[in-house]
């Protein structure tokens, strides 16, 4: 449709009885709903396996939700695409990629529920449900340049209904010295954009050491601050390290070997974070896995991308 033919369709709008426009309304969530179950059994694929026993001697079981059900012979168990995935049993399907737009564009749970015409309940619940697999997406091996570094959050129990116990903290006050108050994050990237972080309850060597040994090899060029546990660790691996100390001035080796690339991250992480006032420290790897799934895209992203990406 062109311009001229779109606006006089807009002006028409005007005229229309409520009835007529909420006939509209429904024809396009129509629409989205079957670009939505499209999208869905695409992803899926045409080789089905059963998600109950795993087996691939399956047979089409009729339609459910507009959804093609599928039968295993095996255990006689039936299923669709949306079995065993974080969105089964979800509904208003005609909202799904909406609501993929408003993870795109960092929405709050109140602007997701007014721009989906949900309950901020079901956003809610909506939200962490799509955050599932992307939280839950294994690091990959890094590659080249490493660099590593921790950094930290500050404890919230926001929306529990239990706290512990505590003594009451000042809105505003800076609780850097209060480590007991500070969740910590080991974060790790290298320059091919590859990331992975890891939420700790508390930091100690081991635990560093085990998160950071499965991601290195023999050819990774480890980039740290001057914390002497990554020192340590480079030893036992095997690994070249290069050891940035800020407070003797060294923040660059050679023209290209530093944590830069990381700190930008840790920027562009936390001042993407400050829009919801304050994560929940039970939810923080969601919001991390949340992170890396826009930064892998990055301009790219768009709302299909996003939602097969929950699948």
């Amino acid at each position: 449709m062109n311009r001229i033919a779109f606006n006089q369709l807009l002006s028409s709008l005007s005229h229309l009885t409520n009835l007529q426009k909420k006939k509209i309304v429904e024809k396009i969530e129509i629409g989205d709903v079957n670009e939505c179950i499209s999208l869905i059994e695409r992803h899926s694929g045409c080789d089905k396996n059963c998600p109950h026993c795993k087996s691939n001697s399956v047979s089409r079981w009729g339609q459910s939700g507009s959804l093609q059900r599928y039968r295993c012979k095996s255990c006689l168990k039936t299923f669709n695409s949306l079995t065993g995935s974080p969105l089964a049993g979800l509904h208003r399907r005609e909202q799904w990629l909406k609501h993929s737009q408003c993870l795109i564009d960092g929405l709050s749970i109140q602007k997701t529920a007014d721009v989906c015409g949900i309950d901020p309940t079901t956003a809610f619940r909506w939200r962490h449900r799509f955050l599932t697999t992307p939280t839950l997406v294994e690091p990959k091996k890094m590659r080249g340049i490493a660099e590593v570094d921790e950094i930290f959050f500050t404890e919230s129990s926001k929306g529990n209904k239990a706290l512990t116990q505590r003594k009451p903290r000042k809105r505003g006050k800076n609780n850097h010295k209060n480590r007991h108050m500070r969740v910590p994050v080991l974060l790790a990237l290298d320059r091919n954009g590859t990331i992975a972080d890891f939420v700790f309850k508390t930091i100690d060597n081991e635990s560093i050491k085990s998160c950071l040994r499965p991601l290195m090899s023999k050819e990774v060029i480890l980039c740290t601050d001057g914390n002497l546990i990554y020192r340590t660790f480079a030893q036992e691996e095997g690994l070249e390290h290069k050891r940035l100390v800020g407070v003797s001035g060294i923040r660059v080796i050679d023209e290209i070997f530093h944590i830069q690339n990381l700190n930008a991250y840790v920027s562009r992480l936390r001042q993407w974070m400050s829009r919801f006032k304050g994560v929940s420290t039970k939810y923080l790897s969601n919001y991390l896995g949340w992170r890396r799934l826009l930064e892998g895209e990055n301009e790219s992203m768009n709302s299909r991308k996003c939602l097969l990406a929950t699948l």
